[in-house]
């Protein structure tokens, strides 16, 4: 805990107090109330009176000369994750440019604005302060073009840690962009053919972080296409989770001839499921108890029973509209809440749903990049650059997914990173003074360690 300097504690008089926040004092009154009714003094929220100076205590709207004030709480965070992370990296792979693709990625993660916004957006945060970078469409647009394959390929690489459990998935992303070669006719959820490139990510099961993504034509998306991938980003250990719509005779044949590791989820109707007898036991996942019995001929099988009591309540109901007969009910009965998933993998059946239950991170993530893209496809001149671009977005998500762990659910990191930006720090004629901090903000910087200090060390 910071000491109050001495200059600071001569404003502390009767019931003012001060308080301290990284290396700024802020001056509070305390506050109370009579309670003539239930004859008791109520104690009220402190009164903020400003900030302490040498020269006396002043509020925001008492200081003269203010010249800007920044988003400094949400750029504090983001930053301070990504000197641990991605940053060190960054320097050494790209020791010139680095400074602009760090800033781009953390205001990425702030708002994700299409090119010609992010200027605006970078000349409101301190990052502005911290570098002279112009963050123009045409600085933006030559940093997409002008990173190397290779070196991209090595950050992503770096970013995997060795012996770690990865998990792939794929995904189609449809655009009507006119200047891309990988963009070839598919068809989307509605069935209507749409030009669309796949992209495959790798998924640190280990640390729940995105880790690679690679793109590929719309027509390619087989096997051997991922086992390049895996050896592409120097995989040791990957599972491939798929839909239940990725499996058949020959796709598994695949995996098993170029030796990958998969987890594959089967219809309930499917031959390969074995009849359950006894449970083993029950373990906890998201607070929920969920059965599982021994493997048998490569199937995992588990039964969640809230999902049970929901399917056959759902069934019930259809019973009595006529939707659904008693002849099926029985029939499919003993499916209610199952989850049958087959995998070449032979551990403990906990770390089994665990790893298939990432994938709807993975899909969380594929979500971003979907709508993101959509903003900015009109940017992407050639193949090169939608590789750079889906490049620096796997590094905005990687902040993301760093957040994402830190935090219990009460907040997003949305909220988190919105609620961040009201603290912002005043540029004045002479020096700096931070804003107040609400009880919100100041709950997250103790929650989320956040040092308040880091930026103006770097400006």
């Amino acid at each position: 805990m910071n000491t109050i300097p001495d200059w600071a504690l001569k404003y502390k008089t009767r019931g003012v107090y001060i308080r301290n926040v990284g290396n700024n004092y802020y001056a509070y009154r305390t506050r109370s109330k009579w309670i003539k009714e239930e004859k008791k003094t109520k104690t009220l929220p402190p009164e903020y009176l400003g900030v302490v100076t040498r020269n006396g205590i002043v509020r925001k709207d008492q200081v003269m000369g203010i010249r800007s004030d920044y988003e400094y709480g949400n750029i504090a965070l983001l930053y301070g994750i990504a000197e641990k992370t991605i940053l060190p990296v960054l320097k050494e792979v790209y020791p010139y440019l680095y400074e602009r693709i760090i800033n781009y990625v953390i205001l990425r993660n702030i708002q994700p604005l299409p090119m010609k916004s992010i200027r605006y957006l970078y000349e409101k945060t301190y990052l502005s302060r911290m570098s002279d970078e112009s963050m123009s469409p045409a600085s933006i647009s030559g940093m997409l073009s002008s990173l190397p394959e290779e070196k991209s390929i090595s950050v992503m690489r770096k970013l995997t840690e060795k012996g770690e459990y990865v998990l792939m998935d794929s995904t189609a992303i449809f655009s009507r962009s006119e200047n891309i070669s990988f963009l070839e006719l598919g068809h989307n959820s509605k069935g209507e053919h749409l030009p669309q490139i796949n992209i495959m990510m790798l998924f640190s099961a280990t640390r729940t972080m995105p880790t690679f993504v690679r793109i590929l034509p719309g027509s390619i998306g087989d096997v051997t296409t991922m086992s390049e991938t895996i050896d592409m980003a120097g995989v040791e250990k990957c599972v491939i989770v798929a839909d239940k719509g990725f499996f058949s005779s020959d796709n598994i044949n695949a995996l098993k001839k170029n030796h990958l590791s998969y987890i594959i989820p089967l219809r309930r109707n499917s031959s390969l499921i074995p009849e359950p007898e006894h449970f083993m036991n029950v373990f906890l996942y998201d607070g929920k108890p969920v059965k599982y019995w021994q493997r048998e001929d490569d199937v995992y099988i588990f039964e969640d029973p809230v999902l049970k009591s929901e399917e056959e309540k759902d069934y019930l109901i259809r019973i009595e509209e006529n939707k659904r007969s008693k002849q099926q009910y029985d029939e499919n009965e003993i499916n209610f809440g199952k989850l049958y998933l087959l995998s070449d993998l032979n551990e403990e059946p906990e770390r089994i749903y665990r790893m298939y239950k990432q994938r709807e991170y993975v899909e969380y993530a594929f979500n971003m990049y979907k709508n993101d893209l959509e903003a900015d496809r009109s940017y992407l001149r050639d193949d090169h650059m939608m590789f750079t671009y889906m490049f620096l977005n796997l590094l905005s998500l990687y902040l993301h997914f760093q957040i994402l762990n830190m935090i219990d659910g009460k907040y997003s990191v949305r909220d988190i990173l919105l609620i961040l930006s009201r603290i912002k720090m005043y540029r004045m004629e002479k020096g700096e003074i931070m804003s107040e901090i609400t009880k919100k903000a100041k709950d997250l910087v103790s929650d989320l360690k956040i040092d308040l200090d880091i930026l103006r060390k770097k400006a």
